[in-house]
Parts: structure tokens; sequence; C-alpha cells
């Protein structure tokens, strides 16, 4: 293969990657209790979602709206990604969530932040103490690497992230005056996703 011939294989896999397309996620959390009534072992859920992306020779961004669901012991529950992992802990949600990451393209790999910023309508057992209310709101910081292959009707790949919260898990105490820094939610993320779109 001559120089030239080289040259415009790799421009043309490097140039850009732009689509939509749809992503499933399984978010593995734990609290820095700071001494809060807040659960003390890891817990995990499942998210599905929508997402956008566009990415240009060495750098880009994407969008994504998210489904995040932990099914109440009533309700079905997914193996491994909707699970307590410590005896007796008990703890249901479900959010909607919406991220914005961007960062550099080298090749297949995208190491990416942004924010990631949510609400839950519905939770059980965030709180253990019923004086302390969960802060409906949340928002994380997003730390981490996307691996995208390149398929015939777009791309596919694998995340991981570390997910730092920004947000404190328990609303602020009535009682609490001046500066309150409460329980915060740290996550490892891991995701699979697929993109419909164009990758020239």
């Amino acid at each position: 293969m001559t120089f030239f011939a080289r040259w415009l294989c790799l421009y043309s896999f490097l140039w850009a990657q732009r689509g939509i397309g749809l992503s499933f996620r399984g978010c593995f959390n734990y609290t820095t209790d700071k001494g809060e009534p807040v659960p003390a072992g890891w817990f995990s859920n499942a998210a599905v979602g929508v997402h956008g992306k566009s990415y240009w020779w060495g750098a880009g961004w994407e969008a994504a709206l998210l489904w995040v669901y932990k099914g109440a012991p009533s309700e079905p529950r997914f193996p491994l990604v909707n699970q307590d992992f410590l005896s007796g802990q008990i703890t249901a949600y479900k959010a909607v969530e919406a991220a914005f990451r961007f960062g550099p393209r080298w090749q297949v790999f995208y190491p990416k932040a942004g924010l990631s910023v949510g609400y839950r309508y519905q939770q059980r057992g965030l709180s253990l103490s019923p004086a302390r209310a969960v802060n409906p709101w949340y928002a994380f910081l997003p730390l981490g690497l996307t691996i995208e292959l390149p398929v015939q009707f777009g791309t596919t790949g694998l995340s991981g992230y570390y997910e730092i919260g920004l947000s404190n898990l328990l609303r602020r105490p009535h009682t609490t005056t001046g500066a309150y820094e409460g329980a915060k939610l740290r996550c490892l993320s891991f995701e699979i996703h697929v993109t419909w779109g164009e990758t020239r």
C-alpha cells in the first residue's frame, strides 16, 4: 500500500463520527456518609436512554437523556444492576437524567468529562431517618473513557466512568447554620451503546 493510500485510510477513519443511538448502563453506587443517615453499603441501578454525538478528527461532544431504574422488592429487578450489596439494605428509586460529555479523540479512544443532572421522582431507602428528606435533584461529574468501534451502520462501544457526586444526597437539616457538607454519592458506571450515523 502506498503512503498516500495509508494516509487516506487513516484520515477517513479519524475524520468524523456523528449520529444518534441507544445506551444501556449499569451504575454501582456508594455514599460518603459524613455521619449522615444514608445507606452504608454499595447498591446498583440500571439506566437506558438515547444519545446524540458529534465527534471530529480530534475532539467532540455528546448529549444523552436516560431513564434510571432500581426496582423495589415487589417490582422487577435485574441481576447485578438492581442490587443492594449489604445484607438487609433496601434501596429503590426511579429518575430521569440528562448528561453532557466532551473530550478529545484518539483513534477509537475517547477520554471524556462532563456533567450529569437528574431528578428522582420515586425513592425508597436513601434516607435512614424519617426526619431527613432525600434531595430529589442530583448532579455528577463523570470522568471516563469510551472505546468506539466502527460497524456497518455506525459505531458500537463500551464506556467506563467514575462519577463524582456534586450534590448532597439528603436535604440540608433545618437546624444547620453556615456551610453544610453532607453525604454525597460516588458511582462506577459501565455502558454499552450503539450509534447509527456516519463515520467517515
